[in-house]
């Protein structure tokens, strides 16, 4: 015989045959589960129908199960446990005895982020392991895959695997050592007229956000030179004339540092947005909504004020 569709299975049934296969019983069965004989009785007929087999026999004053109800009483309660295993709400989570490692892929440019994200977490989780990834063009496709637990990036469309929340906007300064001659005239033509540094993370020259609107407003300017990573800029503008136009959250920490000084940059150009994305899939976990608010809290402390 075919065996019982699960769609017609009331997992109600499976619970009172378990324990009339343990108490071999209707009137004990039915004082374990609180209901009454009829009703027990009732749920037996129902069970004979689905399972085509008479499960339980009478036996004088006892019911004895048939094969294939002692088949059943041994396999019926590890299955429940895991019935009962799935419908559970998931453990929560207990940062103070936590040593997991989260992994957050992010532009290098973020590093500013990390101090007050360590010290965030280290308040709560001191086994808690960070792992910074240097943002690639295949990361929001890993992201997707569940490589990393947390992905900052540029704002773009979502994807239908990764949910976004936005962290911040920051706004695009230029940088240059104390007492820079640029500064002291500060303007478009200005900003044009000096040589600049850019760091090979972001667009190549001409291409950036930065050139398309310098354009736009009959202006180039001229990369002097290029570097790799953002940890470089500040010491090489401390000893050049050389200008870095970034957003804010890549430089405000090594300005302060290195004694550079800031301008807004002399012409219109949207903020560099933010946003922290997730997997769809496994971002509803409790520890990846909790490592998640704690970098949302640290990219908080950055955004500039209005």
């Amino acid at each position: 015989m075919d065996a019982p569709r699960l769609s017609k299975i009331d997992l109600n049934l499976l619970v009172v045959l378990d324990v009339l296969l343990r108490e071999k019983s209707v009137a004990r069965t039915a004082d374990r589960l609180n209901l009454t004989s009829s009703a027990v009785s009732h749920a037996l007929k129902r069970l004979r129908v689905l399972f085509g087999n008479e499960l339980l026999v009478r036996d004088g004053r006892h019911m004895v199960p048939t094969a294939r109800g002692e088949s059943l009483a041994d396999s019926l309660p590890s299955l429940l446990t895991q019935v009962e295993h799935v419908l559970e709400a998931p453990e929560p989570f207990d940062p103070a005895y936590s040593n997991r490692t989260f992994r957050l892929a992010a532009p290098d440019f973020i590093t500013s982020l990390l101090p007050h994200l360590l010290k965030l977490i280290s308040e709560e989780a001191p086994g808690v392991r960070v792992e910074l990834t240097a943002f690639s063009p295949t990361a929001v496709l890993e992201m997707g895959q569940g490589r990393f637990d947390a992905l900052i990036a540029p704002s773009f469309k979502q994807k239908d695997d990764l949910r976004g929340t936005p962290i911040g906007a920051w706004p695009w300064v230029v940088y240059g050592r104390k007492n820079h001659p640029a500064f002291s005239d500060w303007s478009l033509e200005t900003w044009g007229n000096f040589p600049h540094l850019q760091v090979s993370a972001s667009a190549s020259s001409g291409h950036s956000p930065i050139d398309r609107s310098a354009v736009e407003k009959g202006i180039s300017r001229h990369v002097g030179a290029v570097i790799t990573s953002f940890s470089m800029a500040a010491p090489v503008l401390t000893r050049t004339d050389l200008l870095l136009s970034v957003p804010s959250i890549a430089m405000d920490d090594a300005a302060q540092v290195y004694g550079l000084e800031r301008r807004a940059v002399p012409f219109d150009l949207k903020p560099l947005e933010l946003t922290l994305f997730r997997s769809a899939t496994t971002g509803d976990q409790p520890e990846i909504r909790w490592f998640h608010d704690h970098v949302a809290a640290a990219a908080k402390v950055l955004v500039p004020s209005l």
